[in-house]
């Protein structure tokens, strides 16, 4: 550290260097920041020349002159060269949180705040277990003018809030984890059913090597971040082991965009009821939770032939936003796994659900991922195209036949 030997003229007296900084606190500040900026998270050892380049900055300057930022306050003199007057900071932001012109900016608080969470998030991450890690997935994509994506910053901030655990990328082609790309894929209006076969082929090749290490004993947590079409999030969630615990998490839109659950809103309930019977075990089933789909719209063939049901929300009108709350998915994932229950008593002859979802993307993926091979039928996900519902894929077909 540099050691500054001015003569600095204070308001009520003279010093001619600034006090040392001693080892103990040197060594307690390192350790609690993780050798890390409190501010941009930057490493602080130089990997190349294997030296120090963190600078511990004065939360409340060293001294009472002018020009000691911060240095007005009533912190004893005595006390400010202690671990808790100071912050680890990378060169640029020291030099920022100590130019004169943003001291407004920066102030006493502010860095005290970016001291104390800073440290404590490094003092969890370090506390956590093998156990505490979640293996991420991410799939984008296919979604006509859609953009999105998840960094893996935000990825880790996210998993951290919600589940206390650190987030991990297996290695993959770009070192950013298990990525499902499918922003290749082609226009479905202009090939049906090429669309939903190549995509299931990229998403079958893209989970390998999930499962190379879940047998490896790699993956005990997963953490899954997706946006796509509707039938494809489905297939994801059939593809997906159950026996690996997972959270699914919720794109969610409005002033900031996150992927964060948020446990202020409404939460939602949900009731599955019939809308027509005939006498047949065929079935259809209707998601009418981010929207609305009403009979007349259903295929022809599917209202002549089908018991029709709907999950629908218990108070609120469907809407884009009814899965905001985690406690909202999880009853409607309940919902759902009644549904599919009572389905075996009233309807046990039933081979394949035809399924017609408008439904936010958790919800989707936890659609394919309840489904028990040896139990239930077989499901054909239909999709919205030219003014009509189609056939899209159906899932655990060969396990039901």
């Amino acid at each position: 550290m540099i050691e500054y030997t001015d003569t600095i003229d204070l308001e009520d007296f003279t010093v001619s260097k600034r006090p040392s900084i001693k080892e103990q606190d040197r060594m307690r500040l390192w350790v609690r920041s993780g050798g890390r900026c409190a501010i941009c998270n930057k490493y602080l050892l130089d990997l190349v020349y294997d030296v120090s380049i963190g600078e511990m900055a004065h939360v409340v300057g060293w001294s009472k002159a002018k020009k000691s930022p911060r240095g007005d306050a009533d912190l004893p003199l005595d006390e400010r060269n202690t671990v808790e007057n100071l912050v680890l900071l990378c060169a640029d932001h020291h030099k920022i949180v100590d130019t004169k012109a943003l001291l407004e900016e920066f102030t006493i608080e502010r860095l005290i705040k970016h001291k104390i969470e800073h440290e404590q998030r490094i003092h969890h991450l370090t506390s956590l277990k093998i156990d505490s890690e979640s293996i991420v997935l991410r799939m984008l994509g296919g979604i006509r003018g859609a953009n999105v994506e998840v960094s893996k910053e935000h990825a880790r901030h996210v998993v951290f809030n919600s589940e206390q655990k650190y987030a991990m990328f297996l290695n993959s082609f770009d070192k950013h984890g298990i990525e499902i790309d499918l922003n290749t894929l082609p226009d479905p209006e202009d090939a049906w059913d090429a669309y939903w076969s190549i995509g299931k082929g990229i998403i079958d090749k893209s989970l390998i090597p999930l499962g190379q290490g879940v047998n490896k004993g790699e993956v005990r947590h997963l953490s899954v971040f997706a946006l796509s079409r509707i039938p494809l999030l489905i297939y994801l969630g059939y593809k997906l082991d159950d026996k690996i615990p997972t959270s699914i998490y919720q794109k969610h839109r409005g002033e900031e965009e996150t992927w964060l659950w948020s446990d202020k809103e409404l939460i939602e309930t949900f009731e599955a009821r019939r809308l027509s019977t005939i006498a047949s075990n065929n079935v259809a089933l209707i998601l009418s939770l981010s929207g609305t789909i009403d009979l007349p719209s259903l295929p022809p063939e599917i209202t002549e032939s089908c018991n029709i049901y709907e999950i629908r929300p218990l108070v609120t009108i469907p809407n884009r936003n009814i899965f905001r709350n985690k406690a909202s998915y999880e009853n409607f994932t309940k919902s759902y796994h009644q549904f599919l229950s009572q389905l075996e008593i009233d309807h046990k002859g039933c081979k394949t659900i035809h399924l017609f979802p408008a439904i936010p993307v958790s919800g989707a993926i936890s659609c394919g991922r309840g489904l028990m091979r040896d139990a239930h039928p077989g499901i054909t996900i239909y999709d919205f195209t030219e003014k009509a519902y189609k056939p899209t894929i159906t899932i655990n077909i060969y396990e039901t036949n």
